[in-house]
């Protein structure tokens, strides 16, 4: 017990008055005295475990309004709904189609395969036109079926396929930062961006390209084996489904190509898709880069300290010129900065201009 710190740091200093009071005292009391108080002076580390405690407290108190929790990552959650909905929807729609075959008319192969076709090309908003409907109740139901199925893509879909292809991207960088041995340029660093944590848009693009042409290829392939045709109707009904156009000259007659045409619509027409909002981000993320640069190396100038001078004192400091080169970066905006500054105003109760720990105290009491 004696070698705790908090324990000998309350028990050295009651001999203090001792050797302030007793001015009669024997020499080698005085000298023992002042021997077992040197120590005390020595150890300064032991005046920081008087404010030890009180940090530790100051943790555990808990706020007077619960904090918001931070918001965590929804892709699994995404994937799960994308597949409960996905099935309910297509299984309200098989059931639909078959029990009323009579009210629609096209090429028939098997109930339940021409159902889920017929859903699959309803949802993807390809409409080759094989399959029509006769009856208004019918078209009532397309109608309801072709918004609902269009919301199901956007929302939920696409997010299952952004969430695939941001963990293959996690899945590359992590395989880089392991296997990455040596120094200098290689051509790893030419497609990933190590610093950053992200691939470089000109992979991406690749990617991209990629895609297309591998949905363009894998169809192409199938249709010319499975739907008899040659390989130039092959080609043009394969990108006119991958980019949901279907013109309706041509579709999926036989069974095996709509077995086919169920799996293969539903991810080729969503990659693609991807595929090319790829490109839109590519050009877009150049603009900016270029902009970035232009605002990073251009000379201010007194217009520039004028709009920066936020305090309005004659002078700009670091703060200030951060904040209006990210302005004119676009990366934040003058709503952002009022809201922060709102949030600043609420903790600053006595509006002194800075946060102290009383003050973040008095707050969370």
């Amino acid at each position: 017990m004696e070698n705790e710190p908090f324990l000998s740091l309350q028990s050295k200093p009651q001999l203090r008055p001792t050797v302030a009071d007793d001015h009669h005292g024997t020499p080698s009391e005085i000298q023992d005295n002042s021997q077992i108080q040197r120590p005390s002076k020595k150890h300064g580390s032991l005046h920081r475990c008087k404010t030890a405690p009180a940090m530790a407290v100051m943790r555990d108190r808990k706020p007077k309004t619960p904090q918001l929790p931070k918001p965590k990552s929804e892709s699994s959650t995404i994937i799960r709904q994308a597949f409960f909905l996905l099935s309910l929807y297509l299984l309200l729609g098989v059931a639909i189609y078959s029990f009323n075959r009579d009210e629609f008319s096209g090429i028939e192969t098997h109930p339940v395969v021409d159902a889920l076709y017929f859903c699959i090309v309803t949802m993807c908003t390809i409409g080759y036109g094989d399959i029509t409907l006769l009856t208004p109740a019918t078209k009532i139901f397309a109608c309801v079926f072709v918004l609902v199925g269009f919301g199901f893509i956007d929302i939920l879909l696409s997010g299952v396929v952004s969430y695939v292809l941001e963990l293959q991207e996690n899945m590359i960088l992590t395989g880089i930062h392991i296997k990455k041995s040596q120094q200098g340029f290689s051509a790893r660093n030419y497609i990933v961006d190590v610093d950053k944590g992200r691939m470089r848009i000109r992979l991406k693009v690749g990617l991209a390209l990629g895609v297309v042409v591998l949905c363009v290829g894998i169809g192409t392939l199938m249709l010319y084996f499975l739907e008899n045709l040659d390989w130039i109707d092959s080609v043009y009904l394969s990108v006119m489904s991958v980019t949901t156009v279907g013109y309706g000259d041509r579709a999926f007659k036989t069974l095996p190509g709509r077995l086919f045409a169920g799996v293969w619509l539903l991810i080729s027409t969503l990659a693609v898709a991807r595929a090319f909002l790829y490109l839109a981000e590519a050009r877009v993320d150049k603009r900016h880069r270029r902009i970035a640069k232009w605002v990073l190396h251009r000379d201010i100038t007194i217009q520039d300290l004028l709009a920066a001078d936020i305090n309005n004192d004659g002078f700009i400091s670091k703060s200030e010129y951060v904040i209006y080169k990210l302005k004119e970066m676009g990366k934040i905006g003058e709503k952002d900065i009022l809201q922060i500054c709102d949030q600043f105003s609420k903790l600053d109760t006595n509006n002194s201009g800075k946060l102290t720990l009383p003050q973040l105290l008095e707050n969370r009491l």
